[in-house]
């Protein structure tokens, strides 16, 4: 077994919701009192929201950089950042990292290739749905990905950062969610990809026909497999 290194703070919210499916598919797995070891250093999300609307992505790996220093520092022996956006760092983050990262992309694209899934919809901050990283990597999977129209993702980027990193769900929120998936199912996806850590506290299955791609249990999931063994394009 591993030591898991984590990357959190991103926003407190889903890193919680993290360390709790750790924890619990651990125990659930080796009974007991067995839970993972795991070092967990937890970043002031501010900091980073700040160089993300610059479309700072250097200055989002320097921070990131360092904290996976400390990680290895204290033992870690693989990491994983616990949120979607600090992911478009990556291909710079990954010239400096003292240790092997465990991504969320690769997590969801592999679930996606999976069950056979090739058009899928994006949801997540302005910066997720609009760099264009992760539709990179999924078109190299051979999956083909769409965002929500403009005033749709301004007002998603809205919900996340002012009111689900802080806990809050609003009803009105909930239902422009709806409204989201509705015209997503309307434009023939297969799937929708829950591409923030805090969107599964919004968005339910209830609230559409389609599948829907939590990431933070997707990624969650395969930190825990990969700490004891198993590699991503694995049989479960």
């Amino acid at each position: 077994m591993k030591h898991i290194g984590l990357v959190g703070g991103l926003s407190p919210e889903s890193t919680v919701h993290y360390y709790q499916i750790l924890c619990r598919e651990y125990n659930r797995e080796h009974g007991g009192l067995n839970f993972p070891e795991i070092t967990l250093v937890s970043l002031n999300l501010q900091q980073l929201v700040t160089r993300f609307e610059r479309n700072d992505w250097d200055g989002v790996a320097a921070i990131l950089s360092t904290a996976l220093h400390r990680l290895k520092k204290a033992g870690a022996e693989f990491a994983a950042i616990l949120a979607n956006t600090p992911h478009n760092a990556y291909d710079r983050l990954r010239e400096t990292t003292p240790l092997e990262i465990l991504t969320i992309m690769e997590a969801t694209a592999t679930a996606l290739q999976r069950d056979g899934r090739r058009h899928v919809g994006l949801l997540g901050t302005k910066a997720t749905m609009e760099f264009g990283f992760f539709q990179q990597h999924f078109a190299a999977r051979g999956i083909t990905t769409r965002v929500p129209e403009a005033a749709q993702r301004q007002e998603l980027d809205r919900i996340i950062w002012q009111e689900l990193t802080h806990g809050r769900i609003e009803p009105a929120s909930r239902a422009a969610a709806r409204t989201i998936l509705a015209d997503m199912a309307r434009q023939g996806m297969e799937a929708i990809i829950l591409g923030c850590t805090e969107l599964s506290l919004l968005i339910e299955p209830a609230d559409t026909p389609l599948p829907l791609y939590d990431t933070t249990r997707l990624h969650a999931e395969a930190i825990l497999a990969f700490a004891q063994g198993q590699k991503l394009d694995d049989p479960p």
